[in-house]
């Protein structure tokens, strides 16, 4: 290619991106992601910077940042390979394939940049006493390397198994969040066993992220691997071909054995003028791929816990059973925002008119979608840990808690509803979803308050207070049921 050619390629490469960028301010940028990175991160450079020396504090940020920063890269920051977000608009521009490919890298690129900084600046800049300037500028960069290379493997891996196991490629998400929270409580308690760790002296578990940690107490000439490394994976994102959606999935063996769910709620909860976005949400959300590969996978969380509690279980006795799941009765409620705010995701969103043009009221619509929501993902988890706490010979603690957690929850989904839901089911594409959640204001406070409640229900609610409780929540439900009833035939088109 001619000098004057490269040179009107990088320009068109240049436009695209900025294209892409302007798409991004106004679909919005992920604020509160980063904002949640960012604070986490502080506070855990803050409980180990006094008991790590510099080499161990930043193989911890370093291996914790690479599990946590996958996270995105297999959902929201993978999407942006599994759609093209400008669509027909810029397959229509006169580019070749290659810049659009370029300018979809760049957008990748700075995204991850954006989260690698939010991740590893506190961590540089409340690092132990000991660690140089020049290793605290170090840190950010070789983190950035190192999840560059991450990110890498894991886009790979989504090209190839999205379009051949997307059942897998769901479990590996899950096991990703499963190796967080796991890894997470292991580091935290074997906190003298890292502090003794040593260059070279690793072991095999952190030999790969060590190579990324060494050029920080041995100077730029142990660097190479990274900057390698950073080379090839540049050119490997390059080569990443763009992602073909499949639309939908093939009913499966879960939503028949959930049809005896929908049967009973549509005979004794659901209202006539809410049967229609109920039947919609119920069938149609679950067989989307991106709500699948965004929301399946935090279910890894409460079986991470119940993993480290049986591996525990030797230790602590039979309390911990109890404990175990008097806490996943309650805290499983805080998966709900994240699945709410993937309610409007549709990679079908034109289909939308049907619910914008239902002689339906907003009530009902609301109405459906929820009662949808609980049958079809809430309640089936709680069904779950109800066989799991009667075969963990539990029942006298089910008693107590099951029944009050599980209107609890249906309560916490009627109120978190109109705070995370921004549209109608089902009628938002998924380049212009905007699931950015208030985890400072929202979800952080309400996991913590649902441990306490959980802590205080275990301790304190009797069976016959339990029942008393259910009663009140039952009654409660039925008010607001009462309240939200509209005129069936206000419509939403427009």
């Amino acid at each position: 290619m001619s000098s004057s050619g490269l040179r009107w390629s990088l320009a068109r490469t240049g436009h695209l991106a900025r294209a892409r960028f302007a798409l991004a301010r106004r679909t919005g940028w992920p604020v509160h992601a980063l904002a949640f990175h960012a604070g986490l991160a502080a506070v855990l450079a803050l409980l180990v910077r006094d008991a790590l020396p510099p080499y161990p504090y930043a193989l911890f940020a370093l291996a914790l940042g690479a599990l946590l920063l996958a996270l995105p890269l297999l959902s929201d920051l993978g999407a942006i390979l599994r759609h093209d977000e400008g669509g027909e608009w810029i397959a229509a521009l006169p580019a070749l394939p290659r810049e659009r490919t370029l300018a979809r890298a760049l957008h990748l690129l700075l995204l991850l940049a954006a989260f690698v900084l939010a991740w590893f600046v506190p961590w540089a800049w409340l690092a132990p006493a000991g660690s140089g300037a020049g290793a605290r500028l170090a840190l950010p960069a070789l983190g950035f390397a190192l999840i560059l290379a991450l990110a890498t493997l894991l886009i790979w891996a989504q090209q190839l198994l999205l379009a051949r196991a997307q059942s897998l490629f769901v479990l590996l998400e899950t096991a990703l969040f499963l190796m967080v929270v796991v890894v997470l409580l292991r580091l935290l308690g074997g906190l003298p066993e890292l502090a003794e760790l040593q260059p070279g002296r690793e072991g095999w578990a952190w030999q790969p992220i060590a190579c990324f940690a060494r050029p920080l107490v041995q100077g730029v000439g142990s660097a190479a691997l990274p900057l390698v490394s950073v080379m090839l994976c540049s050119a490997l994102l390059l080569a990443v071909p763009a992602g073909e959606a499949r639309h939908g999935q093939k009913r499966g063996a879960l939503e028949r054995w959930l049809e005896p769910l929908r049967w009973a709620a549509v005979r004794t909860w659901v209202r006539s003028d809410e049967r229609g976005t109920f039947e919609l949400v119920f069938r149609a959300l679950p067989r989307e791929r991106e709500v699948a590969l965004r929301t399946y996978p935090i279910l890894g969380i409460p079986l991470a816990f119940l993993w480290v509690g049986a591996s525990g279980a030797h230790a602590s006795g039979e309390a911990w059973r109890a404990d175990l799941l008097a806490l996943l009765c309650f805290t499983v409620s805080v998966y709900l925002p994240v699945l709410l705010v993937h309610v409007p995701l549709s990679e079908s969103a034109q289909a939308a008119w049907i619910l914008r043009t239902a002689p339906s009221s907003e009530s009902a619509l609301v109405g459906g979608a929820i009662k949808a929501v609980f049958v079809r993902w809430v309640l089936p988890l709680y069904l779950a840990l109800l066989m799991l706490g009667l075969a963990l010979a539990q029942a006298g603690l089910l008693l107590r808690i099951w029944l009050p957690a599980v209107l609890l929850a249906l309560l916490l989904l009627r109120l978190l509803y109109p705070r995370c839901v921004r549209d109608l089911p089902l009628s938002t594409p998924p380049e212009e979803l905007r699931a950015d959640l208030d985890w400072v204001g929202l979800v952080a406070p309400l996991a913590v308050g649902l441990t306490l409640l959980a802590v205080l229900a275990n301790r304190f609610l009797t069976w016959p207070v339990g029942l008393g409780v259910a009663a009140g929540l039952v009654l409660v439900e039925v008010m607001l049921e009462r309240g939200r009833r509209g005129p069936p035939d206000r419509s939403l088109g427009g």
